[in-house]
């Protein structure tokens, strides 16, 4: 009896076929709730992207001082706490729509994250309404990004620490984003924290569309000079 190789070959290939399948279903759901939790939670914890500032009584507006703030951590021979203060940068305080806040010190649920303490919390608001909350967490591991990544699924983008750079991580849905950076010390040498920033895609939009119209009146008046 002679065997029908075409058939089997088809019957291989429909099979195949239907294992790619199979497992591009049951990936794609997974995918897309990573997605799902990230619009769904809209921020961290009580605070919401989108939210009114005045909706909020523990936080303060920022000025002077009120953008600094201190990262500790522990030096190479695990005895002695190192404290380096900073500013919180990239703010966009020349617009009159933009304002900066902090979550007032000692605030529950505002001290501590998974894998570290958060040093301080920063919101930032167009017209009052939130479009960028900044976190800075002291931690000199990788169970921040971790606890995250079990959260919001694998992010889009991610980078390895080298001298000199930093961890990243990116994730991105529809309308909200999340980026987490790593801090360095003042050396650049090591990780002695995160930066985690989620942000509203289309107020920042806003805030861009600012700088835009500022451009163009720069721009304007070096024409009505010449």
């Amino acid at each position: 009896m002679q065997l029908n190789t075409s058939y089997f070959s088809n019957f291989r290939y429909r099979r195949s076929f239907f294992f790619i399948a199979f497992i591009m279903l049951v990936s794609i759901p997974s995918f897309g709730q990573q997605k799902s939790v990230l619009e769904k939670k809209k921020g961290f914890r009580e605070i919401k992207l989108r939210a009114n500032i005045n909706d909020y009584d523990f936080l303060t507006q920022a000025n002077g001082s009120g953008f600094s703030y201190d990262m500790e951590f522990i030096d190479n021979d695990q005895e002695t706490i190192i404290s380096q203060e900073r500013k919180f940068k990239n703010v966009n305080l020349k617009y009159e729509e933009v304002d900066v806040y902090y979550v007032n010190p000692g605030t529950e649920d505002y001290i501590n994250i998974d894998g570290g303490t958060l040093s301080k919390v920063f919101v930032s608001t167009i017209n009052s309404h939130i479009y960028k909350i900044t976190l800075f967490a002291e931690s000199q591991t990788k169970v921040i990004p971790r606890i995250f990544k079990k959260v919001f699924g694998y992010p889009k983008f991610s980078t390895n620490v080298e001298r000199g750079h930093y961890d990243r991580y990116i994730w991105g849905g529809r309308h909200t984003g999340l980026v987490i950076t790593a801090v360095l010390d003042e050396e650049k040498n090591r990780r002695i924290g995160y930066r985690i920033v989620y942000t509203d895609f289309k107020l920042q939009n806003e805030v861009r569309s600012l700088e835009k119209v500022e451009q163009q009146k720069k721009l304007q008046e070096i024409r009505d000079r010449y």
